[in-house]
């Protein structure tokens, strides 16, 4: 068996350690997410695109992931339907653009804002109801502890 290497960093070291990854985690995925808008405005096609869009699939999978497994949805927000809808506006609006620029045409750049949106409306607007059953369910499970906790004071007096 392995066992887990000890960590040498005390709590404010580790706090930095997770700003300095933080940061460069979400350059990396800005960067890439750059790097595939270029590619796409060239002129290259589906299969010059695959990898950098497969890396970009399973890292936003994964970090969705994560966010749901420990009931966190952003750190300056709360789940909203107002929240969904800008998400959603932003994103059909810069893919229509991107579209736009791409072939030139207007009706397939509205069109694919209106799918954009409706996508991804439908998609926030379910992981939103997701987070709060596991908030709810959190937070239920945190009221127990503290009341079994209460419950062993009061005994032990």
């Amino acid at each position: 068996m392995s066992r887990r290497k000890q960590s040498v960093l005390d709590e404010r070291e580790t706090q930095e350690l997770y700003q300095i990854e933080h940061r460069g985690l979400w350059l990396m995925y800005a960067l890439l997410w750059a790097v595939c808008v270029a590619e796409m405005l060239l002129g290259m096609g589906a299969r010059a695109l695959a990898g950098e869009l497969i890396v970009l699939g399973v890292s936003t999978a994964a970090m969705i992931a994560g966010y749901v497994r420990r009931g966190i949805w952003d750190a300056y927000s709360r789940p909203s339907a107002r929240g969904n809808a800008a998400y959603s506006a932003l994103c059909a609006v810069a893919m229509g653009a991107l579209f736009y620029v791409r072939w030139r045409s207007l009706t397939v750049a509205a069109l694919t804002g209106l799918a954009i949106f409706a996508l991804s409306l439908s998609l926030l607007t379910a992981l939103m109801l997701v987070m709060r059953r596991v908030q709810k369910k959190r937070e239920m499970e945190l009221d127990d502890e503290e009341d079994a906790i209460d419950r062993k004071g009061a005994d032990a007096k």
